[in-house]
């Protein structure tokens, strides 16, 4: 007896699935389908489904292999249209169109497992039912050709795929995966256990979805990309989620935190301080839920492309706790601007907001003790919404592998990250309160908070920088920074917008950071370590580079440029701060005197508040050392007045006065923006 079905994922189902339809010898039974019926029952390891029209129900008992020849349909008004106890596989080369209104948890195919093998196979969500499904499984799911395509046009939540199992995996090496789904935080491919993953190493995944915080695929567990193709187009915003389960009956039931001027509530995950909220009392909270194209505990992608664009409020790209990235292609785009979280008083009338400074994102990672590590794969990323960022780790982010080296002559680059960021700072009048009372202190309620009650509203006078604000960024840790190779292009284009940031420390070992923005091109939140590598760091409107510890630079090549008074090119909060033993540095500012440029450390440092603005802009600055170094320093927005500078390279044996010529080295390399080195 022929089985295709014992092995779900084997490499024998491929070939056997793919191939002409053999005779039906070797099964130990066949049912044939065609013409017009009713509800159909059958119990065969082989269905043939050939220009059948089925109104109503088809129910296979047991494994079976769905042969699809002609043109098939079946609609029913129940919850299910097609159904099978057992594994399904759908194969052949014809097409089969279901349909159903279905049911709460339930699919319009049901089975234990289903391989797509062939076929093309479409699925319509014909009711407006939340939690539907266009495919409910209690197994694994298989792609290895032809095509499944979901559609669903209601409002509610829906699902295309759905993995309700535990240790559920969906492994997809071929054919295409299409869900179009347009409820609210609908999902395309859901894992329903953190033991679940998808694993994608060919095929296609495409996903349209314009229900707020919907996602593409979703799920606690892993999601491994080595190939294929991920195509997400995410036009909803953020939903307005508040902290909510279900009862029995599957109605949403409200959580409330009861606060007292005497407590402090506190969680694993959040934590609430009476004295930043407006007053005593029960509150709602209220967290968006934000769409993605793929969010999950871990992701890691070794190859194939990732295209995604999102133009909803708080629309994300890649999404996980843990973050791996080491080859691919990734074209992301967001456009939305930021959401509002809010907190409701539901005892007074009284109401605080808070501006949810991670909006939109191309890649974000959520755990602050997690690591986003980008160590191969090219990135053409853009943010153009209001506060946007192209990179956003919560924890710790490694760009390049250690003991690699990046030449800016090399013909490509590992990492080859670029990306521009294009919106403005995003001003809020509320109270700042980023994090609210543990889940775990809540008091469940029926009352859904109205939406008038939500409203924004001023409760904090003041402008500027005395409001909450959102900035733009380019690439943004809360952790600490390690860039050890590859190339990073980032531009921004307003106030806020940062190139290159972390709060904790940032290490640089190699690679090219060529960086032109608004704000500050590097931003440091302790230490700042030069090691090597090549960095560019033009400013617009504030310190090409900034430490909010110290600075050490022990060698690259480092050239930091401002035109804007009164920041400099390398900033730091006390001169001795500034340390210098190796490398070649260049920093070009204004010629205030309340700004640090002062360097200390081995390394002989020309250093002036009072050089002519006209003697240096748009010249060759020469050093002799180790190699002699010729530095073309950029045309200043003026060329008159004094500027300051603080120059140096390798094996300087004197902090004299660099020479200045009009013209370029008539010999040596130029490799890194108008660097000379003979």
């Amino acid at each position: 007896m022929k089985k295709l079905l014992i092995a779900m994922c084997s490499a024998s189902l491929a070939a056997a699935a793919l191939a002409a339809r053999p005779e039906d010898g070797g099964y130990s039974s066949v049912t044939n389908l065609t013409g017009q019926l009713g509800d159909v029952g059958v119990s065969a390891e082989r269905v043939v489904l050939k220009d059948a029209t089925i109104a109503g129900t088809l129910s296979i008992d047991g494994d079976a292999e769905l042969w699809l020849e002609g043109a098939s349909t079946i609609t029913t008004s129940a919850e299910t249209a097609l159904s099978c106890s057992g594994n399904l596989v759908l194969c052949g080369t014809g097409s089969l169109s279901t349909s159903s209104a279905g049911a709460k948890k339930r699919g319009v195919i049901v089975a234990d497992g289903l391989v797509v093998a062939g076929g093309d196979t479409s699925v319509t969500v014909a009711g407006d039912v939340k939690n539907v499904c266009g495919v409910s499984l209690s197994g694994c799911y298989t792609q290895l050709a032809g095509a499944l395509r979901i559609s669903a046009s209601g409002s509610k939540k829906q699902n295309g795929v759905f993995l309700a199992g535990k240790n559920a995996v969906a492994t997809i090496t071929g054919g295409v995966l299409e869900c179009e789904l347009a409820g609210e935080k609908s999902v395309g491919l859901a894992m329903d256990k953190a033991s679940s993953s998808c694993t994608m190493a060919g095929g296609v995944i495409r996903f349209a979805l314009s229900g707020y915080g919907s996602k593409g695929v979703k799920g606690d567990g892993a999601f491994l990309m080595s190939g294929g193709l991920v195509d997400a187009t995410l036009t909803g915003g953020a939903a307005e989620d508040y902290y909510t389960t279900e009862d029995d009956d599957g109605n949403d039931v409200y959580y409330t935190v009861t606060l007292t001027s005497s407590t402090k509530t506190s969680g694993a995950t959040r934590t609430c301080s009476t004295s930043s909220l407006i007053g005593n009392g029960t509150y709602a909270v209220m967290d968006p839920s934000k769409s993605y194209a793929v969010k999950t505990g871990t992701l890691s992608v070794s190859g194939g492309t990732v295209r995604v664009r999102a133009t909803g409020t708080a629309g994300r790209g890649l999404g996980a706790d843990n973050m791996y990235l080491s080859g691919g292609v990734f074209d992301i785009s967001v456009a939305g601007g930021p959401t509002d979280v809010y907190v409701e008083m539901l005892d007074e009338d009284a109401l605080t907001t808070c501006l949810d400074a991670d909006g939109a994102a191309c890649l974000k990672t959520g755990a602050t003790d997690g690591v986003m590590q980008i160590t191969g794969g090219r990135f053409e990323l853009a943010a153009t919404g209001p506060a946007g960022k192209l990179i956003n780790a919560a924890g710790k982010l490694v760009v390049g592998t250690s003991g690699s080296a990046t030449s800016p002559s090399a013909s490509a680059f590992v990492p080859d990250i670029q990306g521009r960021t294009l919106g403005a700072k995003v001003f809020c009048a509320s109270i700042k309160q980023k994090y609210y009372g543990s889940l775990a202190t809540a008091v469940a309620t029926d009352a859904e908070p109205s939406s008038a009650d939500i409203a924004k509203s001023n409760l904090k006078a003041g402008s500027g920088d005395d409001v909450d604000y959102s900035n733009p960024k380019g690439i943004k840790a809360k952790g600490d920074i390690a860039m050890y190779a590859g190339r990073i292009r980032v531009q921004t284009a307003n106030d806020g917008g940062e190139g290159f940031e972390s709060k904790g420390e940032m290490t640089i070992d190699g690679g090219l950071l060529e960086l032109v923005c608004a704000d500050d091109c590097i931003n440091s939140g302790e230490d700042l370590h030069i090691n090597g590598g090549y960095i560019y760091a033009g400013s617009t409107g504030n310190d090409a580079i900034d430490s909010n510890g110290k600075i050490y630079v022990t060698g690259g090549v480092t050239l930091a440029f401002t035109a804007t008074a009164p920041e400099v090119g390398i900033d730091t909060d006390d001169s001795s701060g500034f340390v210098i033993s190796g490398g070649t540095v260049v920093s070009v500012g204004s010629a205030a005197d309340n700004m640090v440029i002062g360097s200390s450390g081995s390394q002989k440092t020309y250093k002036t508040t009072s050089a002519s603005a006209s003697t240096y802009a748009g010249k060759y600055l020469k050093m002799s050392g180790t190699k002699t170094v010729t530095v073309k320093i950029p045309s200043m927005s003026s060329s008159s007045g004094s500027i300051s500078i603080v120059c140096t390279t390798d094996g300087w044996s004197s902090a004299k006065t660099p020479s200045v010529s009009a013209s370029a080295p008539s010999s040596g390399d130029i490799g890194f923006h108008g660097v000379y080195i003979q």
